[in-house]
């Protein structure tokens, strides 16, 4: 991950505990564990985000936020909303360059069902 020399204390703190989670967190979630107040999390991750340090996507209007670079997918729960890293990807970049002549920089997958433990519970 490419860090620059600017960054300030608040943002390193952030982008550590992003890079040592498998997954994505709230702004809420960031402010929990690392009890930074809200308002500075928003402010930092748009720098963050500004920087190309981290990603975001949108997932029932609330943003969830990973450190750039990071290649994995993710599979959603519909029942209970826990994500749930996929460590593996089938995507074949070079053909979906070829059926859109784009090129691909990254990309990044979601699958929604039922997890594990939801469908256990329904049994």
């Amino acid at each position: 991950m490419q860090r620059s020399t600017h960054l300030t204390k608040t943002s390193e703190r952030i982008l550590e505990l992003l890079t040592n989670c498998d997954i994505p967190l709230t702004v809420y979630q960031i402010s929990d564990k690392t009890k930074i107040p809200i308002p500075s999390i928003y402010r930092n991750v748009g720098i963050l985000e500004r920087d190309n340090l981290l990603k975001s996507f949108e997932l029932h209007g609330v943003n969830y936020y990973y450190p750039a670079g990071r290649h994995t997918h993710y599979f959603v729960c519909n029942n209970c909303n826990s994500i749930i890293p996929v460590k593996f990807c089938e995507v074949e970049e070079s053909k979906v360059e070829k059926s859109t002549g784009a090129k691909v920089i990254e990309h990044m997958v979601i699958f929604y069902g039922i997890c594990r433990n939801c469908l256990e519970r329904r049994r």
